[in-house]
């Protein structure tokens, strides 16, 4: 029986195409995840044509194992070897007229924290590539106002951190090192702007997408000028919309397992009230953890 590397998946407005890490794409067979999300509101692919969006790190290049789930739900499974020592299943659902939810659950058969530091910690990071958004900026809520930010070059002001989350408590990361011009690894080049909640939008045409994040005090955002490549539209380059999740030391143990959660929204863009309402929306709606 042959493989299946991709599947699509409907939902209300919302088409989206599922796919592994099977593409030979721009950087080689590595991006998985959400290979496509379009709208009846815009038939123009949101991520990049040879890249993915909410693409985990967890199995980006590792073979993973695509399985249909039902008609809105498809899943993308690794499991622990001699490579990676770590379990793993994502997936994907589209629901009500405008929402992908998402998750990811793992489980260490080794200890894969960052150690170079003197405050350990694991690192679960996701990409999402942009397909040639006008605006490049994200916006969130800093100090109780909107702050809307792009770093201004790769690996410069690339991580924000959470205001709720006191700096005491905030991870330390271990020094980088330049390669190719960069320094590496690049979104570990913290600003002092921070986020009030575990949220962010962009501007994707007259389209918003808004992604909405479970476990709040673990969140970090880290963004990218131009991680998504070159853009279609002259001058401008494509940003990378990522974030992560850590663990800290006091909280991760070998063989427990861990759940991840999000939802996308992707909907033409009213207004900063209703992003407000569908964060709200998803909170109630999900069991999301409310920040304290």
């Amino acid at each position: 029986m042959a493989t299946q590397h991709c599947q699509m998946i409907q939902a209300g407005d919302l088409q989206a195409i599922v796919g592994d890490a099977s593409r030979d794409s721009v950087g080689g067979p590595q991006y998985c995840g959400l290979w496509s999300l379009t709208s009846k509101h815009r038939v123009f692919n949101a991520f990049g044509n040879t890249y993915a969006g909410l693409l985990p790190g967890e199995i980006r290049g590792k073979s993973p194992v695509l399985e249909v789930v039902d008609e809105r739900t498809v899943a993308l499974v690794r499991k622990t070897n001699a490579l990676h020592a770590s379990d793993c299943r994502t997936t994907y659902q589209l629901n009500g007229r405008h929402y992908v939810d998402h998750a990811l659950t793992l489980r260490d058969h080794a200890d894969l924290r960052v150690t170079q530091t003197t405050t350990p910690f694991r690192e679960v990071s996701w990409c999402c590539y942009m397909n040639s958004p006008e605006d490049r900026r994200v916006r969130f809520l800093s100090k109780g106002k909107w702050h809307a930010y792009i770093p201004p070059k790769h690996g410069i002001g690339s991580n924000v951190a959470p205001s709720y989350v006191p700096d005491a408590e905030l991870e330390v990361f271990p020094t980088r090192t330049e390669r190719n011009g960069y320094m590496e690894p690049f979104h570990y080049d913290r600003i002092a702007q921070r986020f009030d909640e575990p949220f962010y939008y962009g501007r994707v045409g007259d389209m918003v997408m808004i992604l909405i994040f479970d476990t709040p005090r673990w969140l970090r955002f880290f963004l990218s000028p131009s991680g998504g490549g070159g853009s279609m539209l002259p001058g401008l380059s494509c940003p990378a919309w990522d974030f992560e999740w850590l663990i800290p030391a006091k909280d991760y143990r070998v063989g427990q397992e861990y759940t991840f959660r999000m939802r996308l929204v992707y909907k033409p863009f009213v207004s900063d009230a209703d992003v407000l309402e569908e964060y709200r929306r998803a909170v109630g709606d999900l069991g999301f953890e409310k920040v304290s």
